[in-house]
């Protein structure tokens, strides 16, 4: 490792102590093995325990940021041998350190979530702690799961995905190691580089790509042109799609969604051209491609890019600014943006009739969860509706909107705003400038909509319970049960939802008049 001046690094109180409790531990370890080979520590030909912090925590606190989560790096044992002689330590020495000893979890080896080694994980003043050997890795061209060695500390810092995330922070020296030597030169430029060459490090784990782009959105870094070349190398991008899981590109997606700069993700997802890698497109005929083709996946993002930041300093517009309330909203339209191309676009399944590409794409391409997936679909499925009803909200009856917002359910809201957002992005193709006066015309008639939505006090109209049960509704008509009383409950929210005071009596006492259906 070339000289160079090493920044330092200020720990916490906390985080000295824990220092200091695990430099002890190692001390501890290595006298107890020198007495059992009968030498002094000083002469034992043992290689000496070296705990070192690996990974995001150094280039976190570099960064002048804060990090809970510390990896230990360990030269001459696993992470669960170290975990357990610290918990014998802890038990033995509990006065000393005033740290009671903690439970440890031991996590097995399981590659297809990128644990490639079996590790050790426990809590200690409050801080979550992980014990790993240093390893080294070698691939094969079919796998992404390496084959595990114990490592230097070397080996182990060229096997990770950049330079800036191979930096330690050696506990017993209390010094920076910066074993590629370009660690510290790319925190200093904000630039992603691998420390091996980027088509190989990108071949063995293809995931590296997705890790990358996500790390280069959240710290607003640079990802170095010869990555980003080989990011875009076909044998790159079909060893993301084959090597692998759906499952894995789903979470490293949804955590650059939940991030601090979504844009900037999907903004070099579609700069490298690695859109159909994570999604999973169907086939598409010329015409559907076509149809596809109308579509700029860059306008989209861009136009939630604007909602979600300059359209919120605005004066006015209130109810519109305030459809997306919560994280999870704005997560699900930042994929629903992404999928834009295809999201107008249906085509027909032999077993399931007519799909949405986009939605589909999403779900196979990032195996959404259940509900991501029924959010999504809706809000695909609701755009021509939303566009229609939005049109004259003030010649619709009280009943006519509280029934269509029922339709749509408790995200009725993100429904909306969905529609909005097609609508801008359609108003790009027809040269409207983005947060321009064109722009604020059709968001203003989505205000007139919400405001006649909330004046009528419709808002939570889907969680809305009828005044009158089937079997209530059933003896007041003096009826037998049959499938007319389903026609019959739907007629009773229409009549409470045009008289919203009324009370169960009083729809008792007109069931005669509300109800209107055929009894056989």
């Amino acid at each position: 490792m070339a000289t160079q001046l090493l920044p330092t690094i200020t720990l916490t109180p906390d985080e000295e102590k824990v220092r200091t409790l695990l430099v002890d531990v190692a001390t501890f370890i290595d006298s107890r093995n020198s007495e059992s080979t009968g030498t002094s520590s000083s002469s034992s030909t043992a290689t000496p325990t070296v705990l070192r912090i690996t990974g995001g925590w150094v280039r976190d606190k570099l960064l002048n940021g804060k990090s809970h989560d510390i990896d230990i790096g360990i030269n001459n044992m696993t992470g669960f041998e170290f975990a357990s002689h610290l918990n014998e330590f802890l038990t033995n020495n509990i006065e000393k350190y005033n740290i009671p000893a903690k439970s440890i979890h031991k996590i097995e080896s399981n590659p297809e979530k990128s644990k490639h080694l079996e590790t050790a994980t426990t809590k200690i003043l409050g801080l979550d702690i992980d014990f790993v050997n240093l390893r080294c890795e070698s691939y094969s061209d079919d796998s992404r799961i390496p084959k595990m060695e114990f490592g230097t500390p070397q080996e182990d810092a060229l096997r990770r995905d950049a330079c800036v995330n191979a930096l330690f922070y050696n506990l017993m020296t209390q010094q920076v190691e910066d074993f590629t030597e370009r660690g510290l030169k790319d925190l200093q430029n904000r630039i992603l580089r691998t420390p091996l060459p980027p088509l190989q490090t990108f071949k063995d784990d293809p995931l590296r790509v997705l890790r990358l782009i996500r790390f280069a959105s959240r710290l607003s870094f640079t990802i170095d042109p010869k990555a980003a070349e080989a990011m875009q190398h076909p044998k790159i991008k079909f060893a993301l799609k084959q090597k692998i899981s759906r499952e894995r590109v789903g979470v490293e997606v949804e955590k650059m969604l939940y991030g601090a700069r979504p844009f900037e993700a999907l903004d070099l997802i579609e700069k490298l051209g690695l859109g159909d890698a994570i999604l999973e497109i169907p086939n598409l005929n010329e015409e559907k491609l076509e149809e596809v083709r109308s579509v700029d996946l860059r306008r989209g993002i861009e136009t939630v890019k604007w909602l979600f930041g300059e359209f919120r300093s605005k004066e006015g517009y209130e109810a519109t600014r305030g459809l997306a309330g919560s994280e999870r909203d704005e997560y699900i339209l930042w994929i629903f943006a992404a999928t834009m191309p295809w999201i107008r676009v249906f085509v027909q399944d032999k077993k399931k009739g007519k799909i949405n590409v986009g939605v589909v794409a999403a779900r196979d391409g990032l195996k959404l969860s259940n509900k991501d997936f029924e959010s999504l679909s809706k809000m695909a499925y609701a755009l021509n509706g939303v566009k229609y009803t939005i049109r004259n909200p003030s010649g619709l009856t009280r009943s006519v909107l509280g029934k269509y917002l029922r339709t749509m359910g408790s995200e009725w809201r993100i429904q909306v705003l969905a529609s909005l957002l097609a609508e801008l992005v359609e108003a790009r193709s027809q040269g409207v400038e983005l947060g321009s006066h064109g722009d604020l015309e059709i968001i203003s008639g989505y205000e007139s909509f919400l405001k006649r939505v909330y004046d009528e006090d419709l808002g939570e109209v889907w969680d809305l319970k009828y005044l009158l049960t089937g079997n209530e509704v059933k003896d007041a008509l003096k009826q037998k049960p049959g499938k007319w009383m389903k026609t019959a409950l739907e007629q009773v929210m229409e009549w409470q939802l045009d008289n919203p005071t009324a009370t169960k009596e009083d729809a008792l006492e007109n069931i005669k008049t509300i109800v209107d259906v055929p009894f056989n």
